[in-house]
């Protein structure tokens, strides 16, 4: 093919983008960058100290040089990227949201309708109903960790299981399930009442039911879906935040994509959670209980698979109030910094043995943080576990995370 050729196949194909491109008008480009909101970020570890004394009765082979007992090094935790599109006045979102911390993943894709302050309808892939810290961002939350409870009681709603030898085992829904979400928001003067009602497949984040047409996680389901609600009375007076969750998850006689496989998935979880700010001293107190159970009754003996709950308390104090007292200067608009403490206890029971397994932790944290850039957390997490066919291990941490964010 000649020269002339090339060229005349290149115009002939490029004008009509050429023409959309003149007639797109400079406003409205203007106006979706306007309506576009990227955001992200990172958070990258310093293990300064781990115990793990479970590793004391490893060797090395054939040396017989016995293991450390201790770890300390780097890591990156999270990674995250999204973007929030908003357009025709708001009435339509499009979110989503990609970790790229181990393998690349996608978190959240939705799509939202805004008909009025108390009626939203979204559908993709989101969190589900759950504790108010499970729905806080990861960028936002007090501490390093969140308490046991507050994942188990999303991620046993759904999924994850306990059984080694289920397929679901080692399944993480990272808070999320695909389905279809009811929000609203109604100002009732000294505060707001806020609801969020969802149904979805009740697998957990990238797992899907369909039949064979297009083979996913599931192949079958008996018309039966994960319901969940949360309820929560924001902010009144400024002061005082209280809500409460219900998750119920019942699938009969599932196939798995192999096409061999028939599973159970009967799972119960609820909660009740409450924070209260103390005006002008820069306290903030919070509080959680909850509890659930895996009902599948996966090994077939007429027991409850698993028994949980759990309950945390926490006080984080904003020094800034003080420190702009003490020393009055612009500096204390941008840089904050906080003292915090929490304790959070999690008890777990197998197919109704009467032996409970219970984990207590003490968290002791310092934060600083520039605008919603910068965030650093030194953390000093004090473990315990009672565990009836197992002596109490060595295993708390001092870290140390440091998060980028835009």
């Amino acid at each position: 093919m000649d020269t002339a050729s090339i060229l005349d196949r290149a115009v002939r194909r490029l004008t009509p983008l050429a023409l959309l491109c003149l007639l797109a008008s400079p406003a409205r480009a203007y106006a979706a960058a306007e309506n576009l909101k990227l955001h992200g970020h990172a958070q990258l570890w310093f293990s300064a100290y781990e115990q793990m004394e479970e590793a004391e009765e490893l060797h090395q082979f054939p040396s017989g040089d016995d293991a450390a007992t201790a770890t300390t090094g780097f890591s990156l935790y999270r990674a995250r990227l999204g973007a929030n599109l908003r357009l025709l006045d708001r009435f339509l979102e499009f979110n989503t949201q990609v970790r790229f911390e181990k393998n690349v993943g996608l978190l959240d894709l939705y799509l939202g309708l805004r008909f009025a302050p108390w009626l939203s309808v979204y559908f993709g892939q989101f969190k589900i109903p759950a504790p108010g810290e499970a729905l806080t961002s990861s960028r936002d939350l007090d501490f390093i960790f969140r308490p046991n409870i507050t994942e188990f009681l999303v991620d046993f709603s759904l999924s994850r299981t306990t059984y080694p030898s289920s397929l679901f085992y080692g399944v993480h829904c990272y808070l999320r399930d695909f389905g279809v979400g009811l929000k609203g928001d109604v100002d009732v003067g000294p505060g707001i009442l806020r609801y969020f009602l969802m149904a979805g497949n009740g697998l957990g984040a990238n797992l899907f039911i369909s039949g064979r047409a297009k083979p996913e996680y599931m192949l079958t389901n008996p018309g039966q879906f994960f319901t969940g609600l949360r309820i929560e009375a924001r902010d009144f007076f400024d002061i005082l935040t209280v809500g409460g969750h219900l998750n119920y998850n019942w699938h009969d006689n599932m196939v798995f994509n192999s096409g061999r496989v028939v599973y159970d998935l009967k799972r119960i979880s609820y909660s009740g959670d409450a924070t209260v700010k103390i005006p002008k001293t820069g306290v903030r107190l919070g509080g959680l209980f909850g509890q659930g159970e895996i009902r599948d009754d996966y090994d077939d003996d007429g027991r409850t698979d698993l028994h949980y709950s759990g309950w945390e308390y926490r006080m984080l104090w904003r020094a800034n109030e003080l420190l702009s007292k003490l020393a009055p200067a612009p500096f204390w608009e941008r840089h904050t910094f906080e003292l915090g403490v929490r304790f959070d206890k999690y008890t777990r029971e197998w197919n109704q043995s009467g032996e409970r397994v219970i984990q207590e932790n003490w968290t002791f944290g310092l934060n600083y943080l520039f605008d919603r850039y910068i965030k650093v957390q030194l953390n000093y997490v004090i473990k315990r576990t009672d565990d009836p066919s197992l002596h109490d291990l060595d295993d708390d941490i001092l870290l140390l995370s440091v998060q980028g964010a835009v």
